[in-house]
């Protein structure tokens, strides 16, 4: 088992407590800031609860192995769901002088570049110096939006992650991957916060404000239909994702109609067995109200040895643009469940995007279950 140094200020319960002492099925909750990345952790049984930040002191207890001498991991950023957290926790080891991150990945993926971070990984892990000294190239590599909004991630990547695990293992190359998901309604309202409202708030134009976006997040989000899993699977019209959901005219701006979705953009039974395949073949999954969990399991997989971090996108890391929208975040956030205002429209977020979003919410429940079952038995 972990243990953690109590510092002053910390939010480790003391060793004995029924906080520590909690088992593995029966977690507490926890809030999400903007970014999808927990107020307040929840954690499996072996664990502590805490918020790991180095105000709190150092997390070195929470170790279990060393770092790897060859390693390289693929995280799979889907949009508000604590990606920019992560991303700053891989800075870190970066910082630390402990992987190389390869941030070319984040926008505008493409195939040459995936290529070349293979063909880099492989010369290196067969560096004859690199073999004596036993330490060969550790690299993190982020993936989103890849190349063309196709299905690259699971037919490609995820194909090429299996074959350098059968072609370089025996020279202690350590191959991985990992995902996290949120839960809908407020995976919903952060994007919604982040990308739209600024939209809708434009003034009349061609495809910009009220005519081109709607009016509400209940507006927008009835026309946005299993934004979360269209985004991972990446081949059912994700661009879409982010466009206006009425036709506007090109001179005045007035609204003309709806834009239709076509139906090869819609989650079908053949695309939920496809996101089985790929949490099934993905080393570490987690939802982001579980994120302490994701990311110790994650450090015990990849060897991450920095734990400690600060959560990211919160609304007072930002300027003022920024502050309004995510303190109309935080308000729905701080709400019991997953419900929140719409800066007073009174939409109802669950019940909304239970209605847009049912295979987002069958997908989250599959990520939820599969990570639980990870620490099923463990104290």
């Amino acid at each position: 088992g972990r243990s953690a140094v109590l510092h002053p200020g910390s939010s480790v319960p003391a060793a004995g407590s029924p906080e520590r002492d909690r088992p593995a099925d029966d977690p507490a909750t926890a809030t999400e800031d903007d970014d999808g990345a927990p107020s307040s952790a929840s954690m499996p049984g072996r664990y502590p609860t805490a918020g790991y930040s180095p105000h709190n002191g150092s997390s070195a207890a929470l170790r279990t192995r060393e770092l790897p001498g060859c390693s390289l991991h693929v995280f799979r950023h889907v949009s508000k769901a604590a990606g920019t957290t992560v991303r700053f926790i891989f800075d870190k080891q970066v910082a630390m002088g402990d992987f190389e991150f390869l941030p070319m990945c984040h926008y505008g993926f493409r195939e040459k570049d995936w290529r070349e971070v293979v063909k880099r990984f492989k010369d290196a892990a067969v560096d004859p110096a690199r073999i004596e000294s036993g330490e060969g190239p550790r690299i993190i590599v982020e993936i989103r939006n890849e190349w063309g909004a196709t299905r690259a991630f699971e037919d490609v990547v995820m194909r090429d992650l299996r074959e350098l695990r059968a072609t370089h293992s025996h020279l202690g190359c350590e191959i991985s991957s990992s995902m996290l998901f949120r839960d809908p309604a407020r995976q919903y309202r952060s994007f919604y916060e982040y990308y739209i409202r600024e939209e809708q708030e434009k003034p009349r134009g061609v495809d910009q404000g009220v005519a081109a976006w709607g009016g509400s997040f209940a507006e927008w989000a009835s026309a946005v239909p299993d934004l979360q899993l269209r985004e991972a699977l990446g081949d059912l019209c994700v661009p879409a994702l982010r466009r206006p959901i009425y036709d506007t005219d090109p001179a005045t701006g007035e609204r003309r109609g709806e834009r239709t979705l076509d139906e090869t953009c819609k989650v079908t039974l053949g695309d939920r067995a496809r996101f089985e395949r790929i949490v099934a073949d993905v080393d570490v999954v987690g939802v982001a109200s579980e994120f302490d969990a994701f990311w110790l399991r994650l450090a015990d997989v990849v060897g991450f040895q920095h734990l400690e971090y600060v959560r990211s996108n919160t609304k007072d890391r930002h300027g003022a643009g920024r502050r309004r929208r995510r303190e109309a975040l935080a308000a729905a956030d701080e709400s019991d469940g997953a419900d929140g205002g719409d800066g007073g429209d009174g939409d109802d977020d669950a019940a909304v995007v239970a209605a847009t979003a049912p295979d987002d919410a069958w997908a989250h429940d599959l990520v939820r279950r599969t990570q639980a079952s990870t620490w099923a038995g463990c104290a």
